[in-house]
């Protein structure tokens, strides 16, 4: 074998983790997903396996590197007697080696959450869309998002604020028929729990929720923040400056220009008005 290949990985190998130096001199692609799999918890490593579910796929890295580095790679992952080596095709069409287990050998063993090793997926959908914030409340966020639709789900300016309870921050709610759209990023366990404390999730402002968001032609099951029902209410306003972070996120990230319309003219309703709306950039948390 020569030449170089693509290699997906989705756990130890992966940016941040204990492996990642046995991939030295790769390039990487970006974040995709391997459809037809499902990931499992083997304490201090995880192991991807086939599915029966359609809708089944895990997250992972993209390498490119040269054909001869499979032969470490093999030694690493102790092929074929614990893994196995199969090229398969990737979400956006790519094929890549990567390495699977046996079902049996994950029976009793739990699945990872979202599929998604040493990250969690986060749908925003508010002022998080804005990168230079959450580039500060999540410092190993690397950039990357997924432009992701959720269907249902209404947003709407609903969340209290805790500094002035006439003012309001996004929020969504369960509505048949209703449609959000947002962005899927990537975030560290460590980030994760630094994003509960801004969202002042131990303190029943947001809380988690387990969502479906549809990516081009993929599903994805994903955490999003919603509003503790103690806090929603109606008739709330957003600041312009808080208003303004939402839309340059939103434009930032190529959200759909009719999204991004309807926004324009709900924090208008709400009464976010003014030039700072959409130019100035202002700074502070969302709660």
């Amino acid at each position: 074998m020569s030449g170089a290949v693509h290699v997906a990985v989705y756990g130890t190998l992966k940016r941040g983790e204990c492996n990642h130096h046995w991939l030295r001199g790769a390039r990487f692609e970006g974040h995709t997903r391997v459809p037809g799999l499902e990931l499992y918890n083997l304490g201090e490593y995880p192991m991807a396996v086939l599915s029966r579910d359609r809708q089944a796929r895990i997250h992972a890295e993209l390498y490119r590197v040269e054909a001869s580095a499979l032969t470490r790679l093999d030694e690493l992952e102790d092929y074929p007697r614990l893994y196995d080596r199969r090229r398969l095709p990737t979400a956006d069409g790519r094929i890549a080696w990567i390495y699977l287990g046996q079902a049996h050998q994950v029976r009793g063993c739990r699945r990872v959450p979202f599929d998604d090793w040493g990250a969690t997926p986060v749908f925003s959908y508010g002022s998080n869309l804005d990168p230079q914030q959450l580039r500060h409340r999540c410092a190993g966020w690397d950039g990357f998002g997924l432009v992701g639709r959720l269907d249902h789900w209404r947003w709407a300016i609903n969340k209290r604020s805790l500094r002035d309870p006439r003012l309001g921050h996004a929020g969504i709610t369960p509505e048949t028929g209703a449609t959000c759209w947002g962005l899927v990023h990537h975030l560290s366990h460590r980030d994760r729990a630094s994003l509960d404390l801004m969202e002042g999730v131990p303190i029943a402002q947001y809380e988690h929720r387990s969502v479906e968001v549809v990516c081009g032609g993929e599903r994805l099951r994903v955490l999003a923040y919603v509003p503790h029902a103690g806090v929603v209410a109606s008739g709330l306003k957003a600041s312009p400056s808080y208003a303004g972070r939402i839309l340059r996120g939103a434009e930032h990230h190529g959200l759909p220009s009719a999204w991004r319309s309807w926004l324009q003219q709900e924090l208008r309703r709400s009464g976010a008005t003014g030039a700072r709306i959409s130019g100035e950039r202002q700074s502070g948390a969302s709660l």
